[in-house]
């Protein structure tokens, strides 16, 4: 996970070094873009800090696992004499997806924040980066050809949406699962992307996230 993503959350925590009580967590995730086809497998780190036994207030950051896909694209010669002027060429897309969540959290049916098993549900906000690359896989020359088409660059989405979950706790810490819906009403390309990113990068997404927390008291 890049240092950038990790350096907010260290941040949260040592802010909310006055509160009594922190929860740290840890787990695996998958994000599932509606459209695109893209299920992204993520590491998810973060951290539940308590309002009051009903509430808390939740900030993670999360990193995927590369995702790649094998296809086909033409490459145009750049001097119309070079012959032939069109190759057909295999090529290997890839993007990779961080982000930010947070949101909040109230415990509404069964045991509050420290106690037993509850269900909780809230708001989710999502601040999320896709890193796109196209590799070739056939040999061309690269000076005499150029491809037709290429996704590469970044995007960025700013979303928002709902979650829900349920946790239960033991002598070891607690373990919980959640799922979330989110929809980007911001959404942003660097000046270097190329090609189709709308194949690849969703604005409806689906997240679940199974994980472990441990309280800290200070």
């Amino acid at each position: 996970m890049k240092a950038k993503l990790i350096l907010p959350i260290l941040l949260v925590m040592l802010g909310f070094s006055a509160k009594s009580q922190v929860g740290l967590m840890i787990g695996p995730g998958l994000n599932y873009g509606f459209g695109s086809g893209q299920l992204f497998k993520t590491l998810n780190l973060g951290v539940e800090i308590p309002r009051d036994e009903n509430a808390s207030i939740l900030i993670r950051a999360y990193a995927s696992l590369k995702n790649s896909r094998t296809d086909s694209t033409y490459a145009e010669a750049i001097d119309l004499m070079t012959s032939p002027s069109v190759l057909m060429v295999k090529i290997k897309n890839g993007v990779t997806q961080f982000g930010i969540q947070g949101g909040t959290r109230r415990y509404f049916i069964g045991s509050n924040f420290d106690y037993g098993f509850g269900l909780y549900g809230g708001t989710v906000f999502d601040f999320s980066f896709y890193k796109l690359s196209t590799k070739v896989m056939d040999p061309i020359d690269v000076n005499a050809y150029r491809l037709q088409a290429s996704n590469s660059g970044s995007v960025f989405l700013l979303s928002f949406g709902l979650q829900g979950g349920v946790k239960k706790q033991f002598a070891f810490g607690t373990l919980f699962t959640d799922l979330s819906l989110s929809y980007a009403i911001v959404a942003a390309g660097s000046a270097k992307l190329s090609g189709d990113a709308s194949s690849q990068v969703s604005a409806l997404n689906f997240g679940f996230t199974i994980g472990y927390r441990k309280d800290l008291f200070f």
